[in-house]
């Protein structure tokens, strides 16, 4: 298969950055500390310029800790990733929105990387109160299907996420709620009210 450089070229040197620039879906380009260099016109109009700020502004306060890991994990390990967050939109709200992130390498080494942002399906914005829930909606969410007794994969397919999203889900669940299993983070999620448990079956 030739490479996108190539096929470009025998395209006549079509402009990649023109259709990203146009691309419907918010784009952005953030470097390996986290600042945003470059955003499309969606992301613009949606955000406004973030250019020069840190992206895990953008975020819901409740989150900025896991944007900052989830940039390191990617810039250490060179490997994309997906990953669901509470974006802060203009009207003040948060909107849950999918990230796709892929790095981009000078040389050996990833100096930035670029991702899209869209909408989760089903899932309108949302404020989560300050005070409240340590948990996102959809942590929330993943959370009582592992207490139903669902794993990784049923999750993905019921949710229509990646195995890769479900586990990042995961993995916040059991750091905010400060266990390290997930057994652990069901039983520390019911007695704290966050979720109910079904009462045990009769014999």
């Amino acid at each position: 298969m030739n490479s996108l450089a190539a096929e470009l070229d025998d395209l006549g040197g079509a402009d990649i950055t023109g259709a990203l620039q146009e691309l419907p879906v918010r784009s952005f380009v953030i470097d390996a500390d986290g600042v945003v260099r470059w955003q499309n016109d969606a992301s613009r109009k949606a955000l406004g310029d973030w250019t020069g700020r840190k992206w895990f502004e953008v975020v819901s306060d409740n989150q900025t800790d896991e944007v900052e890991a989830f940039v390191l994990r990617m810039l250490c390990s060179g490997d994309p990733a997906e990953v669901t967050f509470d974006v802060r939109e203009p009207d003040g709200g948060t909107a849950r929105r999918e990230i796709s992130a892929a790095p981009l390498r000078e040389g050996g080494a990833v100096v930035g990387l670029f991702g899209v942002s869209v909408p989760v399906p089903g899932h309108g914005a949302a404020v989560v109160p300050a005070g409240g829930s340590p948990l996102t909606e959809r942590q929330l969410e993943v959370l009582m299907m592992l207490a139903e007794g669902k794993s990784t994969h049923q999750i993905a397919d019921e949710l229509v996420l990646s195995k890769t999203t479900v586990r990042n889900h995961i993995a916040h669940v059991l750091a905010n709620l400060g266990v390290h299993t997930r057994v652990q983070a069901v039983i520390a999620a019911s007695r704290a009210g966050l979720i109910r448990l079904p009462p045990p079956e009769e014999p």
